[in-house]
């Protein structure tokens, strides 16, 4: 979008100067070339002759994959010796064509600066890397040559036109030429030792200069800070969007301390007790160091001391061995001490270990009489050979090499410790940036250079908007005066309190029989409770049942306890009521507990068809309004109230005309193996009403990663309009504003492909034919790495020092034929302020209605940000649309109600995928919480 004067945005406070840390890339000299790489793994160069049986001579060896030859199938390597192997793939490559320029992402293509000649194709890798105990061969095959045409590119970025696409429709722009930058940018920093590179572009320094912070004195987890790097094209450039990013890794540290700090310092004194006792942590720290890489000092045969570096195949484990090794009675894990094997003497030769018999020695003896090293015999031993293979070595004598990754779940006090580490100052982000980024990533190196690539690394300034707030009303049209984009609540009622609660109960749940507090005086902070409901427009019965209210469970069978209390109340309920719908539980928690709070929503909302608000006992207990108004706040949004209204809404929607819709599809992430195939959930909400207060819900399954939504998509769409109708004197809304939540860019086609279609069909359905409503779809996304700073102190929030709420960058790093603006509408309390980003891929409306270019994008901006001041549960604006917010917090919801799958994993809200699984509606929200906000 061009520049504009303020005469063009009526609604705009102000237009301001931010700076944003994104480096021009001044440079992108014509084309260069991508190759895909594969790599075989062929017969090993000394591999042992073939006995006359046909059996090779010799013990199994640890490998990468089959003996595939050049020409069998790709061998699966691991990631750190597929390093190794394109290393020398590549610089053999250079020696048979001098003039290439090359860089790779050392995992499937490389980038050349000039087309190839591949006159040796495939290239023979010998390797012995340093985990190999002899020489290994690799085939690496060049295919697939793919131009990616930077000219074109940037000759694209200066008019704005491109030939191949006149129409403006296919996303990404360039898509080759920009994969091709971000190969040649990311190579330096992926091939220096002393950077962690993490996914597609995140580098951290693991170095002696790492800025790093442990997650507890004795943990084994890192927090490193390092760096996101990624090229996008903006009109009339391309930058390298550079931002500050925190990563976890194991902690370097000798691996005898991380088993002291575990708790696993009890072998060598035969007490199989200490040993049981230990077992679940031994397992725990076991898996962990699985596949860890880690330094080895040891003494050869001739008495030279020696470091090398190898990786754990686990604890020294009886369960896990398949050869014969003998472990002391009733001990799975073993130290030296408890870990034998036998030792034969060699071909012509009679002792063993200079003068000593043949037979079962301990790892202990062995490394005493061998090395006249006594291991120490408390710590558990490593194996850093295979299950087959072993290959025994004391903890005390392995380093965990630093920079290795981890993606586990954090503990709450790990995760404390890791908010405390990243949550910095827009100011300190800043100067990390500038003063740290470009020898991290690498920017100076002749690489870049190399492939005539340079980047200007000084601060971009780009030109930004400030937003109006718009007016914030409660009951009886009081306006509340917002700051910093909050308000208080205080002597306000609800604009719109649903019906009079008639129908309610409440219970609180321990873990003893002896709580800190007496459930009577539990009663009195509720009776309280109710007389401030009451108090905000909430009409509620002020005396609930006299029934039990206290639950005592017990961790093992938590899950029953409540059920059974459950059903108590429902059986209760049911007969002084005749039904359980419309039935209210406040349900007060003995603390945080994810557990237990699961097992609530799962059999409230599933079960027995209970709307239930849960707060914690030593927060409800305070009697704070505060307190109670975040509970209430909840209660009327499940009751199918109102809360707040906003005035200064676009027209369409003030006329009883618009629905507006969020939907987003989370796939499972970090699952096991025995739940990776856990289903993908899709929640949709949608507005029924004018206000925009109340957005009832409908969330599905469908297969496990799958690449497109199903047919569902099309019924539940319709489900909605269906309610709308039912809500609005029969009629359908002329216009449907689309929020599409957490898809990137390469999903760009899909939702408009697939998803768009299904849309369609279900408007069909239910429309004359000539009385289509019109449709926008935009696309929100919030995980990115775009950050904007203040350029002055007028455009700074004083108390955070970041930009201040309502900020709108739609230029400068955006494309004129790109609909997309970057809004900041909330206040970040602490740390750097993510502004959501929002695209629009299809627009029936706003061109339409209000013109092309500013117009048009001044009234989705204002829908926007008006609408980050609509979400029900706080007197705040939200950082992103409640469309999307509430589709995000609806599939929360939907994994709560299925613990058997989700329990233990976090979901990515994306829109791909590859792996399948059935789908399974069985676990549906109960009919008499449908169409309400029980999710809220």
């Amino acid at each position: 979008m061009a520049e504009t004067s303020d005469s063009q945005h009526p609604y705009v406070g102000a237009f301001v100067n931010l700076g944003r840390f994104e480096g021009r890339i001044n440079s992108c000299p014509g084309t260069h070339y991508r190759y895909n790489l594969e790599v075989r793994k062929g017969e090993n160069a000394d591999a042992p002759a073939a006995d006359p049986k046909g059996k090779p001579k010799g013990k199994a060896q640890a490998g990468g994959g089959g003996l595939g030859g050049s020409n069998g199938p790709p061998t699966s390597v691991p990631k750190r010796k597929l390093k190794f192997i394109l290393q020398h793939a590549l610089a053999e490559l250079q020696r048979l064509e001098p003039k290439a320029v090359l860089a790779t992402e050392f995992k499937s293509q490389f980038v050349s600066h000039n087309k190839l000649q591949l006159e040796k194709n495939p290239i023979v890798v010998r390797l012995k890397n340093e985990s190999a105990t002899r020489e290994e061969l690799y085939n690496v095959k060049i295919v697939g040559e793919t131009e990616a045409p930077l000219a074109a590119m940037a000759q694209y970025l200066r008019d704005m036109v491109d030939p191949s696409d006149p129409d403006n429709a296919h996303f990404p722009r360039f898509e080759t030429s920009v994969d091709a930058l971000n190969v040649v940018l990311g190579h330096s920093p992926r091939a220096n030792d002393e950077v962690a590179a993490v996914g597609k572009g995140r580098f951290f320094p693991s170095g002696p200069g790492a800025t790093s912070a442990r997650l507890g004195q004795q943990g084994p987890l890192t927090a490193i800070r390092g760096f996101f790097q990624s090229v996008r094209l903006a009109t009339g450039r391309a930058l390298l969007n550079v931002n500050v990013t925190h990563g976890v890794f194991k902690t370097s540290v000798l691996v005898s301390d991380l088993c002291r700090w575990s708790g696993v310092d009890k072998f060598g004194t035969g007490n199989i007790n200490a040993h049981d006792t230990a077992h679940t942590r031994l397992r725990g720290l076991s898996k962990f160091l699985a596949k860890t890489r880690v330094t080895v000092r040891f003494r050869t045969t001739d008495g030279k001391d020696v470091v090398a570096k190898k990786a754990i195949h686990s604890l020294a484990c009886r369960r896990d061995l398949d050869s014969n090794v003998v472990f002391s009675q009733g001990f799975v894990y073993g130290g030296p001490q408890e870990v034998r094997f036998q030792l034969n003497p060699a071909e012509g030769q009679t002792k063993v270990l200079g003068n000593k018999p043949p037979g079962l020695y301990s790892v202990a003896d062995y490394w005493q009489l061998k090395y006249g090293q006594a291991p120490d015999k408390t710590l558990p031993l490593l194996n850093l050979g295979t299950s087959s293979k072993p290959m025994f070595f004391p903890a005390e004598r392995c380093t965990i090499i630093a920079g290795q990754p981890v993606q586990s779940k954090l503990s709450r006090d790990e995760t404390t410790a890791m908010l405390d580490f990243a949550c910095r100052s827009p100011f300190a982000n800043a100067i990390s940036i500038k003063r740290d980024s470009a020898a991290a990533l690498g920017l100076d190196e002749l690489t870049l250079k190399d492939f005539g690539i340079t980047v200007d690394k000084r601060l971009l300034t780009v030109v930004a908007r400030e937003l109006l707030p718009p007016v914030v009303t409660y009951a009886n049209d009081k306006a509340l005066h917002t700051r910093s984009g909050s308000w208080n609540l205080g002597g306000v009622k609800f604009v719109k309190p649903g019906p009079k609660i008639t129908s309610w109960n409440w219970v609180r749940i321990t873990e003893g029989r002896n709580p800190r507090v007496s459930t009577k005086e539990v009663g009195k902070s509720v009776q309280k409770f109710v007389e401030f409901l009451n108090e905000s427009g909430v009409a509620i019965d002020t005396q609930a049942p006299n029934t039990d209210h206290e639950i005592i469970v017990r961790r093992p069978t938590a899950t029953e306890d409540i059920r059974r209390a459950f059903a108590a109340i429902a059986d209760d309920t049911t007969k002084a009521k005749g039904t359980t719908k419309g039935f209210f539980l406040l349900v007060i928690l003995p603390k945080q507990d994810t557990t237990l709070y699961g097992a609530v929503k799962s059999l409230a909302n599933v079960h027995f068809s209970f709307h239930t608000i849960c707060s914690v006992d030593r927060k409800f207990l305070q009697n704070n309004t505060q307190i109670f108004a975040n509970i209430s706040l909840k209660w009327n949004l499940k009751n199918s109230g109102n809360n707040h209204l906003v005035k200064d809404t676009i027209n369409i929607v003030a006329s009883v005309k618009a629905m507006i819709v969020g939907y987003d599809v989370t796939h499972p992430t970090n699952m096991s193996n025995d739940r990776s195939t856990a289903p993908s959930l899709v929640g949709m909400v949608a507005s029924v009403d004018r206000d925009l207060g109340q957005w009832p819900a409908v969330a599905w399954e469908q297969p496990s990663r799958q690449e497109r939504l199903g047919d569902e998509l099309t019924e539940h769409f319709k489900s909605r309009l269906v309610l709308w109708r039912q809500r609005n004197q029969n009629k359908l809304p002329e216009f449907i504003i689309i929020y599409r939540d957490g898809v990137s860019e390469s999903q760009f086609t899909q939702v408009l492909e697939i998803e768009l279609p299904m849309i369609r069909k279900a408007c069909d359905q239910l429309y004359p034919p000539k009385q289509r409503p019109k449709l926008a779809i935009i696309v929100s996304v919030k995980r990115h790495q775009t950050r904007f700073y203040p350029a002055s102190d007028q455009n700074m929030d004083l108390k955070s020092r970041n930009i201040k709420n309502g900020t709108v960058v739609d230029r400068g790093v955006t494309q004129a034929h790109t609909w997309d603006f970057f809004l900041t509408a909330h206040t970040a309390l602490k740390g750097t302020a993510r502004p959501a980003h929002y695209t629009v891929l299809m627009d029936e409306i706003f061109r339409e209605k209000y013109g092309v270019g500013a117009p048009a994008a001044d009234q989705l901006e204002k829908l926007t940000h008006n609408l980050c001041y609509l979400y029900g549960r706080a007197t705040k604006a939200v950082s992103i649309c409640p469309p999307a917010y509430y589709a995000d917090i609806l599939c929360d919801r939907a994994r709560l109600h299925r613990p058997h799958l989700f329990d233990e994993s976090d979901a990515a809200s994306t829109a791909t995928g590859s792996q399948t699984a059935a789908p399974s509606n069985a676990t549906q929200v109960h009919p008499n919480l449908r169409d309400t906000m029980y999710y809220i």
